[in-house]
């Protein structure tokens, strides 16, 4: 089964991804190196295609993708498919909004066309070699499915951050492993989905969330999210056995892991053709505002907005109906906000990105 139903719904994500349009941005350069490599269409083929993978409510794939269709047009005119991925119970009424917020089309360019695609990230969505460029960001994070190893002290499979400690949260070795396991094999199906998806000298852009030796783009947002459930936990306002079985259904990685199938299962060494690879650190908006103004209450404020973005529908989901219905979910948001606030230092956040661009050979 799906690990979530998608980010939250209704422009909410797209109204706090700022921090991930500034991740996407950071890796247009090689894009124009990409772009500028494509081969040129089969004669079978009369259109690019192009699809981005994870395009949640589109925001911030629209933006993407016209500056790619701009590369583009500098070689070519033919016409061009942009493709646009997500779960089936994503925001799809969103995401055509902003792809036709008036009787014309978002995208720039003439001959221009566009088609949204329900599935998975982890498994085929065209046809075989029919794609010139698949791109990825932060989608491929969460596991295909929701993970069944238990992880009774923390609520991701990752070890805590050392610098916000609590008793109780803790997170051993040999408890990772099924989860990296699980990530592994996540990769390898997404990998073998897009090699069979691409033409002979196609590009495979990704990017996603991760983490450095001393760094976590977990670190603070997991930390403050583990502190308000287990607050709730002792007032009695949340069942343990609720932090005891909740896991959020995503895996940071590091660039090592990235790769490491392409290196490892032969058919993916032969697949592909590394072209670069990069570890980055993104700093979110709200916290260069909160460097200019020093206000604790509006930097909560945008941070829990950012975090509640892709974790919430998680959370919902996970929550019994009837603490659903009690509104817990904004009680939990709202004490979020409050330990933000009180605390900054102990929630630092680090957006670390690892990414890499693949030549399909």
């Amino acid at each position: 089964m799906p690990t979530t139903t998608g980010m939250k719904g209704g422009g909410y994500y797209d109204a706090n991804s700022q921090v991930q349009r500034l991740t996407s941005e950071a890796l247009l350069p090689w894009m124009e190196e990409a772009i500028d490599g494509l081969p040129k269409p089969a004669p079978d083929q009369r259109s690019w295609n192009f699809l981005d993978i994870g395009t949640s409510e589109g925001a911030n794939s629209i933006y993407t993708m016209n500056h790619l269709i701009e590369i583009l047009r500098r070689k070519s005119d033919l016409p061009v498919w942009a493709l646009f991925d997500d779960l089936p119970t994503n925001d799809f009424n969103q995401m055509f909004l902003n792809l036709f917020p008036t009787s014309n089309s978002a995208l720039s360019g003439s001959d221009v066309y566009s088609a949204a695609i329900g599935g998975s990230a982890f498994g085929r969505l065209v046809p075989p070699e029919t794609l010139h460029l698949a791109t990825t960001y932060n989608a491929i994070g969460f596991f295909e499915s929701k993970p069944s190893a238990p992880l009774p002290h923390f609520v991701i499979p990752m070890i805590p951050n050392p610098d916000a400690p609590r008793k109780g949260v803790h997170v051993s070795a040999s408890e990772l492993i099924p989860f990296q396991k699980q990530s592994y094999q996540d990769l390898c199906q997404f990998y073998t989905a897009r090699a069979q998806e691409l033409v002979p000298g196609g590009k495979l852009l990704i990017q996603v969330y991760g983490k450095t030796e001393s760094q976590c783009t977990g670190h603070g947002i997991m930390d403050v999210l583990s502190d308000a459930f287990l607050d709730f936990v002792e007032a009695d306002m949340l069942p343990r056995s609720f932090y005891e079985n909740f896991v959020f259904p995503a895996y940071y990685r590091d660039l090592d892991e990235l790769t490491a199938p392409l290196r490892n299962e032969p058919e993916l060494s032969t697949s592909y053709r590394i072209e670069h690879t990069q570890v980055y650190d993104t700093r979110a908006h709200f916290d260069n505002e909160f460097a200019r103004t020093g206000d604790r209450k509006i930097w909560a404020q945008s941070y829990t907005s950012f975090l509640r973005a892709f974790t919430e529908p998680v959370l919902a989901d996970s929550l019994p109906d009837a603490l659903v219905k009690d509104q817990i979910v904004d009680k939990i948001y709202q004490r979020i906000e409050q330990l933000l606030a009180e605390n900054p230092e102990r929630y630092e956040f680090h957006f670390i990105s690892i990414a890499a661009l693949l030549t399909r050979l």
